[in-house]
């Protein structure tokens, strides 16, 4: 249903659209060389510039996939819809074949038409204009039948600059959330490595030297079995959100049927699978009593008394730990890191104390993390259910009034 006053578009009957050049052999070797943009490079309402790849484009090529202000690129495969529009003045740089480019006609505004389909990504009409096969496309015939409620112009620019004011908290939001994590990340060098001594609970700074040992003086190895079947929550681990249920992950369990030879992780125990170790796929389990992990994965706890268990999961996401776990895998198979590789590292081990001191005022500077992602997900939220409003009609927005 088509609100009043608003029109029922195709998307080809609003832009005129391209996609980029093909790269191939030629074009990686021959020169001169230009940058370009790919999939990764585009995000929902932005651009990443800061890893552009190169290729050859010739003058006509030069002039037929250049970019010009209001110019929306959408990725053609992966998430499909993916776009931005393009402001970057002085900015000669290109796209290739995985990206549409969209140019307006003028009875749409680009920022109205970039809100639009992220208000639609992962909805039933994308998906079903989506070509899947091995991967998701969104081939140029598919989104030029594309259908898009169309308002006014008057009305486009009102709605564009309403979520923009929440496009602007969110930005702040992750620009303090991306500084706070440097700042984290700075006062961890400091404090893992000796160079700053805190306060200790008299006031004096700790002073005494830090103990040169090896991991496995402080880690012992948790071999249970699920046996008895008892345990059926099977859990694999990611570099960026830690234990996670792989059905959360791939959308299905992944597992096999027969779990009684999976590995028990419990409350407070860490695992990790070796072949990605030195990518970061490490965790403590914190968010369950219990779980179970592949047979491939390392399972293991801290010695209590020896190790601070918080000071610990920090030193593992610090630089040092990452440099020498990248070191352990020299030479070995497929860059796998198993338990006895991880013992071997070595370790400056401070007093219990300072340990738990270091680990407190860490933990501080995580909750501030932790507040400001809660803050920039419930904008996100806010924001979504504000799409959901302006964008099909819901509520509507006049030229003389703020909303309706």
């Amino acid at each position: 249903m088509v609100p009043e006053g608003w029109t029922l578009k195709r998307v080809g009957e609003l832009f005129d659209a391209q996609l980029g050049k093909m790269l191939n052999k030629e074009a990686k070797q021959k020169e001169p060389q230009f940058p370009y943009l790919g999939n990764s490079n585009v995000q929902w309402g932005r651009f990443d510039l800061s890893d552009l790849k190169t290729m050859h484009f010739n003058e006509r090529e030069l002039m037929k996939f250049s970019l010009i202000p209001n110019d929306i690129i959408m990725c053609e495969g992966g998430e499909v819809g993916r776009c931005a529009v393009w402001q970057e003045i002085g900015q000669n740089i290109y796209y290739q074949k995985a990206l549409h480019r969209l140019r307006t006609k003028g009875e749409i505004l680009p920022d109205f038409f970039q809100a639009y389909m992220e208000s639609i990504s992962g909805t039933k009409l994308l998906d079903d204009y989506t070509t899947r096969t091995s991967i998701a496309h969104l081939t140029q015939e598919k989104l030029l039948s594309l259908p898009v409620r169309l308002p006014t112009l008057l009305e486009q620019k009102k709605i564009v600059g309403i979520l923009a004011t929440w496009d602007k908290a969110i930005t702040t939001a992750e620009q303090l959330l991306a500084n706070s994590q440097q700042q984290k990340k700075a006062l961890m060098q400091k404090l893992l490595t000796g160079k700053k001594r805190l306060l200790d609970e008299n006031g004096e700074r700790f002073s005494g030297e830090w103990k040169e040992v090896r991991l496995k003086e402080l880690l012992t190895e948790e071999k249970s079995r699920n046996r008895d079947n008892k345990i059926d929550r099977v859990l694999s681990v990611t570099n960026h959100s830690g234990f996670v249920l792989p059905e959360d992950q791939f959308s299905k369990r992944v597992a096999s049927e027969n779990v009684r030879n999976y590995k028990i992780v419990r409350k407070g125990q860490y695992g990790y699978n070796p072949s990605r170790l030195n990518v970061g796929s490490f965790a403590r389990l914190d968010s369950y009593d219990n779980g179970l992990l592949s047979p491939m994965y390392v399972v293991f706890s801290v010695k209590e008394g020896l190790l601070c268990s918080d000071y610990f999961l920090n030193w593992m996401s610090s630089n040092e730990a990452k440099q020498r776990i990248v070191g352990s895998t020299q030479g070995s198979v497929r860059d796998s890191v198993g338990f006895d590789a991880l013992c071997r590292l070595p370790f400056k081990l401070p007093l219990m104390d300072e340990q738990r001191k270091i680990a407190s005022v860490l933990s501080i500077s995580d909750g501030e993390i932790i507040n400001l992602q809660q803050k920039i997900d419930a904008l996100k939220q806010e924001k979504k259910a504000l799409m959901q409003q302006l964008l099909t009609g819901k509520s509507r927005v006049k030229a003389d009034e703020e909303a309706v």
